[in-house]
C-alpha cells in the first residue's frame, strides 16, 4: 500500500487497494494524505461528493480501522476542506481519534462532541468561521505542541474541553504554543475590549500554562486571551511575534523578563513612521536582559529611523530590507549588545558619495577610533547599492569595517568581494583587528 495518497484519485486509490490480498499492515503507525499534483498554478478540482464516492470512502475507512489498527500519526495536508477532502479527514478523525498521539490537518475540519483525543500529544489544527466546530475536545493532561492557523478573534479555548463548565483549563504539559490569528477580520473598539474583560469573556483567569516554553503568535489581535493573563508563564523561555505595528504593539502586555530567545519580525509599508516604529518596539528592547537573544527583523524597504528615537539596548541581531548608510552608522553607535546584522542592501545617499570620495588616505590612521560596534561580530550584505558606483560601495563598507573591532564574519556580494580583501591586506598591520576578518561571497 503507497504512504500516502491524493484525494482527486480517492476512488482510484479506494478501489485498488480494497484487491489487496493481505491481512493488514499492523506495524504502520502513521497515514499521510498528501495534496493533489499541482499543474498551471492550480490545483486539481476535487471529486464531487456523490454516493459512490461516500460509499467508497467508508469503505476506505472500515478498511483502514481493520487494517491498519495501530495509527498513531494523522497528517492531512490538504489546503482545502471542500468536497470529498473534507469527508476523508472528518472520518479519519473519527476512526482513530481516541487513539492518536499527533494530529496535523492543514484544512478546517468539523469535529463533533464524539472526537474526544484524550491521548494526543501534537496537535496542529486550521480553524474556519464557517466549520462549525473546527476544534476538538482533548485531554489538557496530555498536550505537548498546539499550532493553530487562522485563528478567528472569537475563538473559544473552552471548546477543547470535553466539559464546558470545568474551571480553570489547564495544559499542564504543552511546551509549544503557535497562535496565528486570521487577519481579514475587523478588530475590537477599545470599549469592546474593556467591556470583555468586565464580563469575563476573556480567559484571563481561565487559562493556565504551567510548563509553557516557546510561544509563537501571528497577527495578534487585542482581545487576545493571553494578554489578559493575570499570572505569567513561568518556563516561557522562547517568544516570536510576528505581525503589523498594530499587532506586535498589542503583545506589549505579555509579561517576557524571563524569555531567553526573543524574536519580533514587523511587517511594515512605507508609509510607517520613525517615531511610530520605535514607539512598537522600544518595549521589547529597553531593558538588557543577561543572556538573552533578542532579535528585530523589519520587513519594508527605504527604512526611515530616527536613532534618537531607538531603545534597543537588548538587542542583539536586526535584519533589515535596506537602510541608509550613514542611519546605520549612527543606529550601530547606540546598539552596545548588536552582535550580528543583516541587511539586504545599503543605501548611498549623495552626501555620503561625497565624503567616500577616491581617497585612500581616509583609511591610512594608524590609530583609528573605533567609537562603535564593541560586539557586532557578524556582518550580511546581499546585494549593493546599484543606484552607486561600485567604489562607492566599496568605500563605504570599508570605512564600516573600520569601526567594527570586534567584526569576524563578513559576507558581501561577489562583485566587491575582491576589492575588501586587498583593502583589509593592505591595511591589517595598521588596523589589527582587520585581520580577524573572514570576508566570505553572498552568491
Amino acid at each position: 500500500m503507497p504512504h500516502s495518497f491524493t484525494c482527486d484519485h480517492l476512488r482510484h486509490v479506494v478501489l485498488g487497494i480494497l484487491k489487496l490480498d493481505c491481512v493488514g499492515w499492523p506495524r504502520i503507525n502513521t497515514l499521510s494524505i498528501i495534496d493533489p499534483p499541482l499543474y498551471c498554478g492550480h490545483f486539481i478540482e476535487p471529486v464531487a461528493i456523490d454516493e459512490q464516492t461516500v460509499a467508497d470512502v467508508e469503505r476506505t475507512m472500515q478498511y483502514f480501522g481493520q487494517n491498519m489498527g495501530c495509527i498513531a500519526e494523522l497528517n492531512l495536508s490538504r489546503r482545502t476542506n471542500k468536497c470529498v477532502g473534507g469527508l476523508v479527514h472528518t472520518s479519519l478523525a473519527s476512526v482513530y481519534g481516541g487513539q492518536l498521539q499527533a494530529l496535523r490537518v492543514g484544512a478546517p475540519v468539523s469535529f463533533d462532541f464524539s472526537h474526544y483525543f484524550r491521548n494526543i500529544a501534537v496537535l496542529e489544527l486550521t480553524l474556519s468561521l464557517e466549520v462549525a466546530r473546527a476544534v476538538p475536545s482533548v485531554c489538557g493532561g496530555t498536550l505537548k505542541v498546539l499550532k493553530l492557523r487562522d485563528v478567528p478573534r472569537d475563538f473559544v479555548w473552552r471548546h477543547f474541553h470535553y466539559d464546558f463548565y470545568v474551571r480553570p483549563i489547564v495544559f499542564r504539559r504543552l511546551t509549544i504554543l503557535h497562535l496565528f490569528y486570521d487577519d481579514e477580520y475587523p478588530l475590537p473598539t477599545a470599549a469592546e475590549i474593556q467591556s470583555k474583560v468586565a464580563s469575563g469573556a476573556l480567559n484571563c483567569d481561565q487559562l493556565a500554562f504551567p510548563a509553557l516554553k516557546q510561544l509563537f503568535i501571528r497577527n495578534c489581535t487585542p482581545d487576545c486571551d493571553l494578554l489578559y493573563a493575570k499570572e505569567p508563564f513561568p518556563e516561557l523561555r522562547r517568544v516570536h511575534l510576528s505581525g503589523s505595528l498594530d499587532e506586535i504593539s498589542h503583545c506589549s502586555r505579555l509579561k517576557l523578563a524571563w524569555v531567553r530567545d526573543l524574536h519580533i519580525k514587523l511587517d511594515l509599508d512605507e508609509t510607517e513612521e520613525a517615531v511610530q516604529i520605535c514607539n512598537a518596539t522600544n518595549h521589547f528592547f529597553s531593558q538588557i536582559c543577561i543572556g538573552r537573544t533578542a532579535i528585530l527583523e523589519i520587513g519594508v524597504g527605504h527604512l526611515t529611523l530616527d536613532p534618537e528615537l531607538i531603545r534597543w539596548i537588548d538587542l542583539t541581531k536586526l535584519e533589515l530590507v535596506s537602510i541608509n548608510y550613514k542611519t546605520l552608522c549612527k543606529l550601530i553607535a547606540r546598539l552596545p549588545n548588536l552582535t550580528k546584522f543583516e541587511a539586504y542592501s545599503l543605501e548611498f545617499g549623495a552626501d555620503t558619495v561625497e565624503n567616500l570620495a577616491a581617497d585612500e588616505s581616509l583609511f591610512a590612521s594608524a590609530d583609528p577610533l573605533l567609537a562603535w560596534g564593541a560586539r557586532l561580530a557578524t556582518v550580511t550584505l546581499h546585494t549593493l547599492d546599484w543606484v552607486c558606483p561600485l567604489v562607492v560601495n566599496a568605500y563605504g563598507i570599508q570605512a564600516f569595517i573600520l569601526n567594527a573591532g570586534a567584526l569576524t564574519s563578513l559576507t558581501v556580494p561577489e562583485p566587491i568581494e575582491s576589492r575588501l580583501c586587498a583593502f583589509i591586506n593592505a591595511f591589517k598591520d595598521s588596523h589589527p583587528h582587520l585581520a580577524n576578518i573572514a570576508v566570505d561571497i553572498n552568491f
